[in-house]
């Protein structure tokens, strides 16, 4: 199996390394980023490059890609810089974390990332470019489209739709048969009860819209 070149966020980057160690199946070769963003040749012991260098240097015939990406400041940005990945010739690989406990009955596209300690119910159905952060129960037969965080702690029930380009804040509960619509955004520690709106923020316990964002996606400034 090719060894893995892991593009994007170095937050993400650091996180994925330590929780693929000893994952024979996801061995990362090296990291690499714009070049705007390049600051040194090294990132916890292995190259750092240019994206505009890697097709040389780590050419697609050897090696897989996996693109990482917050996408909190502008979530939209997130399906530009996947379709950039794939436009480079690279397979974009999922990641599933060793210490999930996910179904085998699980229909995925590619470039999604399940980080450790989290369960994925039977019977679902997942896009491309989702990221699935720690401790987060997705429950059965869920509908996971394109796009989407959904951060860690995060308890969402089964039957449950989750459209493109959400976002899902920390410790977020989703009761069961709800459909979460295009570009929601779902603020910490919110109880979903209802179906949403699309381009909606929402916050609460039970949650409500507080805000509109059809224009511009969601957008939020987070400090890591």
């Amino acid at each position: 199996m090719k060894k893995i070149i892991v593009y994007g966020s170095e937050t993400l980057s650091k996180m994925l390394f330590y929780d693929a160690i000893g994952n024979d199946n996801f061995v990362i070769a090296c990291f690499t980023v714009d070049n705007n963003y390049l600051k040194g040749n090294e990132l916890l012991g292995l190259p750092l490059v240019s994206f505009q260098e890697i097709h040389n240097l780590f050419p697609p015939d050897e090696y897989d890609m996996l693109a990482l990406f917050n996408g909190y400041s502008r979530m939209r940005d997130r399906e530009k810089m996947y379709l950039k990945a794939k436009s480079t010739g690279y397979k974009l690989r999922n990641y599933i974390s060793t210490r999930a406990d996910i179904s085998p009955a699980i229909a995925m596209g590619d470039n999604n990332v399940i980080m450790g300690t989290t369960h994925i119910g039977f019977g679902g159905t997942m896009g491309n470019n989702n990221l699935i952060r720690q401790t987060v129960y997705l429950g059965h037969e869920f509908k996971l489209g394109n796009n989407n965080i959904i951060t860690a702690g995060c308890n969402i029930g089964g039957h449950s739709e989750i459209k493109n380009n959400c976002y899902i804040g920390l410790g977020v509960t989703i009761l069961n048969h709800i459909k979460i619509q295009e570009e929601t955004l779902i603020g910490a520690g919110s109880v979903v009860i209802r179906d949403t709106e699309p381009y909606s923020k929402n916050v609460g316990n039970p949650s409500h819209i507080i805000g509109y964002h059809q224009d511009e996606g969601v957008r939020m400034t987070v400090r890591e």
